[in-house]
């Protein structure tokens, strides 16, 4: 290799290497303060970068945090597609329960992702939710193609459904109003009153049993009633 592409390719590893340092910062910062107050100079300092090194690799603050929710939802694909659920219908609600599962797992990173303040970080907003959105119209257009949802079913306007039914109730919990149980299955029954009117009569009985055990469940204990129903 000659010396100038040696150099070169010297000088892109080193750039790899402080951007994986400045997500892992990031990652870790969200823990501690939160998207709204983390700074490009606390990500700086803990990455131990100077803040110009941020701007010049990255360009906002809003762009780190892109790669931290995208490597977040990469993750969240991996289990889901790990549940190998049997249906497109089935997936739907399985996807609610592993996003929960996650929340419960890291419950400080995950209340740390939540953005109060969108007009701050409107680009940021829209990059996150729209591969989250097509997540959602993909199992729609499944769950048409294999019978369970009518042929005219909207899947580009119940995806965008559910995504602000699973977004308010993330925000609800991440201000302390909901547990993650109770979260867990009222987007499970929200999920299954938006499916029901577009469900072909065979998905609609399945729909209604999942309603009518989530309405039991939720007059118990959530908590209680979430592990029966898991």
């Amino acid at each position: 290799m000659p010396d100038d592409l040696r150099q070169l390719s010297r000088r892109e590893r080193h750039k790899d290497e402080r951007r994986a340092r400045i997500i892992e910062a990031a990652y870790a910062l969200l823990r501690e303060v939160g998207a709204d107050d983390l700074s490009v100079k606390m990500m700086a300092d803990r990455a131990d970068v100077s803040a110009a090194t941020v701007y010049n690799l990255f360009g906002t603050k809003g762009a780190v945090l892109g790669k931290v929710y995208e490597r977040d939802f990469e993750g969240f694909v991996a289990r889901f597609a790990a549940a190998a659920s049997p249906s497109a219908l089935d997936a739907m609600f399985d996807a609610m329960r592993i996003a929960a599962d996650l929340y419960r797992s890291d419950p400080s990173f995950y209340r740390g992702m939540s953005i109060n303040n969108p007009r701050a970080e409107p680009e940021l907003v829209v990059s996150v939710q729209e591969p989250r959105r097509a997540f959602w119209q993909t199992l729609l257009e499944r769950a048409i193609g294999q019978r369970d949802l009518k042929p005219e079913t909207r899947a580009d306007l119940i995806s965008m459904a559910i995504l602000q039914l699973a977004v308010g109730a993330f925000g609800y919990w991440c201000a302390d109003l909901i547990s993650i149980d109770e979260m867990e299955l009222q987007t499970g029954y929200g999920l299954a009153r938006l499916l029901l009117h577009d469900a072909r009569p065979t998905a609609q009985v399945k729909l209604q049993a999942r309603i009518d055990a989530i309405e039991k469940a939720l007059s118990r204990d959530p908590r209680r009633a979430a592990a029966a129903m898991a």
